[in-house]
């Protein structure tokens, strides 16, 4: 189930709490029962019912959040292009501490804190940079197939 104001993806079995329901006074549920449930995104009431307007809401939302999952992709991409260039630098620098006359790395150069300083910010970039591509592939996907679903009309709240 979709939020038609948000395009959130509602998971039934998580959110009992959050359900709304147009019951009898003793709290008993039957058949005639409409059962609406809120949105933890946006708080907006989402049913079973929805009009064509409903849809192009939800259709448009879910292009936005296609653009958003795109954003993400690039920006974890460039993350690694740029955190691949840090770590490569670092190695460099690591090389150069390297001294000749004591075959060993110095670790009082400053070269060698160069090195260490570029291979956290690498690491760091690296990582948050695979975070935003997952990040984005994983929304882009999951609202690719939401508007697959509108388009063929096989959409059901």
């Amino acid at each position: 189930m979709y939020c038609t104001h948000c395009g959130e993806e509602i998971d039934e079995n998580k959110i009992e709490s959050k359900k709304v329901s147009l019951a009898c006074s003793e709290g008993k549920i039957d058949e005639s029962t409409q059962i609406e449930y809120i949105c933890p995104r946006c708080g907006h009431l989402i049913h079973h019912g929805i009009t064509a307007q409903e849809t192009k809401t939800l259709a448009a939302a879910s292009h936005a959040e296609i653009q958003r999952g795109r954003n993400f992709f690039a920006s974890g991409m460039s993350l690694n292009c740029v955190g691949t260039i840090i770590l490569i630098l670092a190695i460099i620098f690591l090389v150069l501490s390297n001294k000749p006359t004591v075959d060993y790395i110095v670790v009082t150069c400053p070269e060698f804190y160069v090195s260490m300083v570029c291979f956290v910010i690498g690491f760091v970039m690296l990582v948050m940079g695979i975070v935003f591509t997952i990040r984005g592939l994983v929304k882009k996907s999951k609202y690719e197939k939401l508007l697959e679903r509108i388009q063929d009309e096989t959409f059901f709240q």
